[in-house]
């Protein structure tokens, strides 16, 4: 076995190989994803643990987060991705991203692998800590959708249903988009979305970069919701592997009593159903309670796609600490802007 990091002529095993092993659909592990974050300007790091016969065991995308004052901390989102269970071979892989993280002279290495919950014990044994603070959802809740529409549409929650049906009958439609002219529309039903329900989004930039690259080979597409001859609200959704993702999404002050976003939704579903996708999955959802009202309704919202809600649970970000003193500080500051 040896590590080694990744050139642009092994892209297409690399995606292969992510779309085969990651059971989250991997999109925060894909090459685009990489592209993607260069494209923020932030470093990033591709690896892959290669058997003797040449083939991918394991592939790793780490980014390099700059701070203030020449600061940096490396994150692996959603990863690695591993096809093998031996710890040795483990051991190899995170080694490595501890040798960059010396070499890039990083204060943290954070991770939270794809991996559910009861696989703990496999990154504390390589000197990882449980994070306090987590960058990806805890559980995300995802729907199979193997079935037909009507049998998808069955276990639904009837409130759900009824909803569909209501956009449909007001005449909401929904058009997909891989137009950069549409983001600007995304963006400005975000700022509304932020104002009114009390979060920070990304920065206009974020999102026009994110879906320049991702809309290239079909991973991301933009859902526009239309009512009145206007745009009244508008998702963002990848598709890769065998999972489709709602990503982001944004919605009028205005039209509320249309229900455009369960149309949305449902017509994303069928989007997923047609390039072949197994799962849908939607994202973070807080089933014990544990974020308070922040998250009640987008909670409510999405479990309302499914009668019985059974989300998948990961065990979370870890954390592995080489300056304390930086690190304790970088927690303060944001815990202040928190």
């Amino acid at each position: 076995m040896q590590i080694i990091q990744v050139s642009e002529n092994l892209k297409q095993h690399w995606d292969s190989f992510v779309k085969t092993n990651a059971a989250d659909g991997g999109l925060l592990q894909s090459w685009a994803w990489g592209d993607f974050q260069k494209s923020l300007d932030n470093k990033i790091f591709r690896l892959a643990l290669i058997n003797g016969g040449g083939q991918i065991q394991a592939v790793l995308l780490i980014i390099k987060h700059e701070l203030p004052f020449e600061y940096n901390y490396l994150y692996c989102p959603r990863g690695p991705i591993i096809n093998i269970l031996e710890v040795e071979h483990l051991n190899s892989l995170f080694a490595e991203i501890k040798s960059i993280a010396q070499e890039e002279k990083s204060f943290m290495v954070r991770v939270d692998p794809p991996w559910v919950l009861g696989n703990e014990k496999r990154i504390l044994d390589v000197d990882f800590r449980k994070s306090d603070y987590e960058v990806q959802p805890k559980c995300n809740f995802i729907i199979d959708i193997t079935s037909d529409q009507q049998d998808i549409l069955g276990q639904m929650k009837q409130k759900t249903r009824y909803n569909i049906g209501l956009a449909k009958k007001k005449g909401v439609t929904v058009r997909i988009s891989d137009n950069i002219v549409d983001l600007e529309s995304f963006w400005q039903l975000t700022k509304q979305t932020a104002k009114r329900d009390g979060f920070s989004s990304h920065h206009k930039e974020h999102y026009k970069k994110m879906f320049e690259i991702l809309k290239e080979d079909g991973t991301m597409k933009l859902f526009l919701a239309e009512y009145d001859h206007k745009i009244i609200a508008a998702n963002l959704v990848s598709f890769f592997g065998q999972v489709g993702t709602y990503l982001h999404g944004a919605s009028s002050d205005m039209y509320r009593e249309t229900m455009a976003p369960y149309l949305l939704q449902w017509e994303a579903i069928n989007e997923a159903r047609i390039l072949g996708c197994q799962y849908y999955d939607f994202g973070g959802v807080d089933i014990d309670g544990k974020y308070g009202n922040k998250w009640h309704g987008i909670t409510r919202f999405k479990t309302g796609f499914a009668e019985e809600v059974k989300p998948k649970e990961y065990i979370g970000g870890f954390e592995l600490i080489f300056n304390p003193i930086i690190f304790a500080t970088y927690k303060f500051i944001k815990q202040i802007k928190e």
